[in-house]
């Protein structure tokens, strides 16, 4: 059975590197919980290093995050639909129209409810187009007993190669050109800041021309713009961010704090190397790509339940059948193997 080892401190430590950063330019980190299915060893820490809040796109997770966290500040970013999507836990309701917002104040009468509207400004994913956003942001703030906290929106995520700083310019409009809405709410509720929210991991990449060191120098201003909060996952959880190029990661933080271990059920010679197969597949990390950490180790096949490696022959004692093999998960083979039932889960 394969394992998934789980570094806590790794965790916290990239957490914490990633929220400094962000301090020294008055932003906020939320931690993204969705690869982990909510989990609250993972959360805590998250919010042991430095996260100020808490995100995810699934009712489940909101509610687990809330049983263990009463106090911290929960997101939920997926769009209502039904009553089945939703989570009455969370703090604020990411949504993309007034329809939206409408729905969810149907199934919660009874309470007030703060929605972040969410703006799609070049990533190609959810969120009204900049050419409505102001109308769509004015009707949620014209909803009796709703609040507009603020607006979201997602880059560098499903078109990581698109350009990332007019994306930015061009959402910062659209924060702008709501002012006014937020003005009328906060006199409502308490005077609190409008919201603006960013994500996801890849947005960190514009802290540097590399996208590989943080902090800008100089005293150059944020490239963030006018957020207020960055939401990541990838970045905490594995050290990378979204790329069109691989292999980019943060200077300093960790990107083994995830392991995958996964025996080796046989080994031949072949080749002038070794063919093994090893007893994890498609059922346990999806079709996301995990790397070996052992040298000279190439994955060149893989099925439902088996992994086909070719491994040179300096590696017959661990490619050998017994012994087990180890990997780096990538982001969406991380999301699997937290899902699997059949891949064991060890924290430490």
């Amino acid at each position: 059975m394969p394992t998934l080892h789980i570094n806590l401190a790794k965790i916290e430590h990239n957490t914490r590197l990633i929220a400094d950063m962000l301090r020294r330019h008055g932003v906020r980190l939320v931690g993204v919980t969705k690869a982990c299915q909510g989990n609250e060893r993972v959360a805590g820490a998250m919010l042991a290093g430095g996260a100020a809040a808490l995100a995810d796109s699934r009712a489940t997770s909101i509610d687990n995050l809330r049983a263990h966290f009463p106090n911290a500040e929960l997101e939920l970013m997926r769009p209502v639909i039904e009553a089945g999507n939703l989570s009455a836990a969370a703090d604020i309701f990411f949504v993309s129209t007034e329809a939206q917002a409408r729905t969810m104040m149907q199934l919660f009468p009874a309470r007030p409810i703060r929605f972040c509207l969410m703006v799609e400004a070049g990533d190609g994913r959810e969120g009204a187009p900049l050419s409505v956003a102001t109308r769509e942001a004015a009707c949620i703030a014209s909803l009796a007993g709703a609040e507009l906290a603020g607006l979201a929106t997602t880059l560098a995520c499903v078109r990581p190669q698109a350009p990332l700083a007019g994306a930015m310019e061009a959402f910062s409009r659209a924060v702008a050109e709501t002012d006014g809405l937020f003005e009328e709410t906060d006199r409502a509720s308490d005077s609190r800041a409008p919201l603006v929210s960013v994500g996801g991991s890849g947005l960190l990449a514009l802290f540097d021309e590399r996208g590989a060191r943080p902090g800008l120098p100089g005293g150059r201003p944020s490239p963030l713009g006018t957020a207020t909060e960055l939401r990541s996952g990838e970045a905490i959880l594995l050290g990378s961010l979204p790329s069109d190029r691989d292999g980019l990661f943060l200077s300093g933080a960790h990107s083994d704090a995830f392991r995958i271990e996964a025996p080796v059920l046989e080994a031949f010679e072949a080749g002038g190397g070794i063919r093994a197969v090893a007893g994890i597949g498609i059922q346990d990390v999806g079709l996301g790509r995990i790397i070996p950490a052992g040298e000279g180790i190439e994955p060149v096949g893989i099925t439902s339940d088996y992994l086909i490696l070719q491994c040179p022959a300096a590696a017959k004692e661990y490619c050998a059948a017994g012994a087990s093999v180890s990997f780096i998960p990538t982001y969406y083979s991380l999301l699997a193997a937290m899902t699997s039932p059949y891949v064991e889960k060890i924290f430490h």
